[in-house]
């Protein structure tokens, strides 16, 4: 394929706006308006909704639509503060290198690293006005321990509530497997594995054969803590979020947000740039490109963004359980390409997946991905494939942008001995491929929910056949790599410099086994009016609306 035929992958012109859904956005009836001056209503164009509140709950919920119910609903013990962002003024970032008090106002740390002491705020209330004290951290965690959805391998060795000890009525105390592992915990208690609920809401609706409450929470809100609770729903059409008077940051500037249902990217686009939506989500990368230059819409970019596309080749079968026919393949992919044509210049080279953000860590010694068709082929040959090789990648119809890359990726390999046969699967089938490792080679979005460097080396790395590890990588490299994660993991503080000598040696290992392969990373998918100030970009990649604020324009 020459390469004007392979331009012709480029998305066309940003899509005009459905009627229907610039109507039910443009209805500004009750527009709301601080004191001073600010808007006080919020209207967002969303793809979808969680059509149940108990993704929350779970942790367990891997959709952007779950994931916005965590960052709004929700709070845990701690949190990741927020650090202005360079790239897009009037916006904010997650720094993922330290935590700060949320629903706890502080906490401490022993000396030796595994007792971790959380003083909570002492009048903290629940949305609805019920007290939050030790006993609402040790039921939050009861129940995640006690419900069949939950992902407590995500905690590794931690005991979770057996690990829980009561001080007093505001102090609560964990016991942690290592010190090394303080770092992740507390990541974990900030994001989706680690929200504390209003156990007396809870309990009221408890009943004897659903004691967890898991019916009554999976459709009415104002069990958690968060900035926002639900106050109402039409599934598959609208989500109304009111804010929470007892927020443990005080009550937010946004009163009302309205999350509206529009299937159509283009269209969610579109109704930004007239006004009738503040902000959009899942936009399309080539849509915010062509935004860029609009006076009255802001396209957020940050220095590192955290999701991408994983490219995983399942080693536990041929062709990829040989180490050179997959660095043969990570020289097949043409990264360039991929971020100029389908993300519309919106992503960015990765080396590894740890992010190059973290203290005392530097990706300066990694290789940057590179498509080589040459080196290619003689890897190819040294496999004893001169002649190439023939594989199938499978990808969701969900991803769009990965099936147009699929396409991409098919054209370039050729060139360098690959003859790729593109397995497109519905989500849920796809789903279960990855999980049980069925297929030659996937590609698919991913992400780090907690952002630091043991858990982006341990999660998608277990070995043994764990379902978290796509690529069953079990090899001579594997067990160099783990040597590198378990000596940085030993350390008391996994962000010291030896820590970022080592996390950088098992990246140099990871990237070299080449069984999954970090296409680049994605820049934010929202876009908002020029008013709207406050966008965080977190790890989610969800909106945090307690956050934001509107200027009357």
């Amino acid at each position: 394929m020459n390469d004007l035929a392979r331009r012709s992958f480029l998305a066309g012109s940003l899509g005009v706006g459905a009627a229907m859904a610039l109507a039910a956005c443009a209805d500004r009836s009750d527009p709301g308006t601080g004191p001073g001056g600010g808007k006080t209503n919020l209207v967002v164009a969303v793809s979808a909704l969680a059509p149940s509140l108990n993704g929350v709950l779970d942790g367990n919920g891997l959709t952007l639509q779950a994931f916005e119910m965590n960052a709004n609903l929700q709070a845990g013990l701690v949190r990741n503060p927020y650090l202005a962002n360079a790239k897009t003024p009037g916006s904010v970032v997650q720094n993922f290198n330290t935590y700060t008090g949320y629903v706890a106002e502080s906490y401490e740390v022993s000396a030796d690293g595994l007792k971790y002491t959380f003083h909570l705020r002492k009048n903290l209330k629940g949305p609805l006005g019920n007290p939050i004290t030790a006993d609402d951290v040790i039921y939050s965690f009861k129940r995640k321990w006690s419900v069949p959805t939950y992902a407590t391998a995500s905690w590794g060795d931690f005991k979770g509530p057996d690990a829980i000890t009561k001080v007093d009525d505001h102090t609560v105390t964990f016991e942690i497997p290592s010190a090394g592992f303080g770092l992740t915990f507390l990541g974990l208690l900030a994001n989706l594995q680690g929200h504390i609920y209003d156990s007396a809401l809870l309990k009221k609706h408890a009943t004897k054969d659903d004691p967890w409450t898991l019916k009554w929470s999976a459709n009415n809100g104002g069990w958690g803590l968060g900035p926002y609770y639900m106050s109402s729903q039409t599934p598959d059409q609208e989500m109304i979020l009111a804010a929470n008077p007892n927020y443990a940051y005080g009550a937010p500037p946004i009163k009302k947000v309205t999350l509206r249902v529009v299937t159509d990217a283009g269209t969610r686009a579109s109704l930004v740039v007239s006004g009738a939506a503040d902000m959009a989500e899942d936009i399309l990368p080539t849509d915010q490109a062509k935004l860029k230059s609009n006076k009255s819409v802001v396209v957020p970019e940050v220095a590192n963004p955290i999701a991408y596309p994983d490219l995983t080749l399942v080693t536990n079968k041929a062709p990829f359980n040989d180490v050179k026919v997959r660095q043969a393949f990570a020289y097949a992919v043409p990264y360039t390409q991929i971020m100029k044509q389908i993300y519309a210049g919106r992503a960015v080279p990765m080396k590894g997946n740890i992010n190059p953000g973290m203290k005392n860590y530097s990706t300066a010694s990694l290789p940057t991905p590179t498509y080589d068709a040459k080196k290619a082929k003689s890897l190819l040959a040294a496999a004893g494939h001169p002649d190439g090789l023939a594989f199938t990648l499978s990808v969701s119809t969900a991803t769009a942008d990965l099936v147009n890359a699929c396409s991409l990726i098919k054209s370039y390999a050729a060139d360098a001995g690959f003859d790729i046969t593109i397995e497109q699967m519905p989500a849920a089938e796809f789903g279960t491929a990855r999980t049980n490792a069925t297929k030659q080679a996937i590609i698919y979005l991913n992400r780090s929910q907690v952002q630091t460097p043991t858990y982006a080396c341990i999660t998608f790395f277990k070995p043994h056949d764990d379902p978290s590890s796509p690529s069953r990588w079990e090899d001579a490299l594997n067990k160099k790599f783990w040597t590198y994660v378990d000596k940085a993991d030993a350390l008391k503080d996994t962000l010291s410099p030896e820590g970022g000598r080592l996390w950088a040696e098992a990246q140099k290992v990871q990237i070299d086994a080449a069984a999954e392969i970090f296409v680049c990373g994605i820049q934010p998918t929202q876009i908002y009016r020029k008013n709207v100030s406050g966008f965080a970009y977190r790890s989610e990649n969800a909106i945090d609306f307690g956050n934001v604020k509107i200027s009357s324009e």
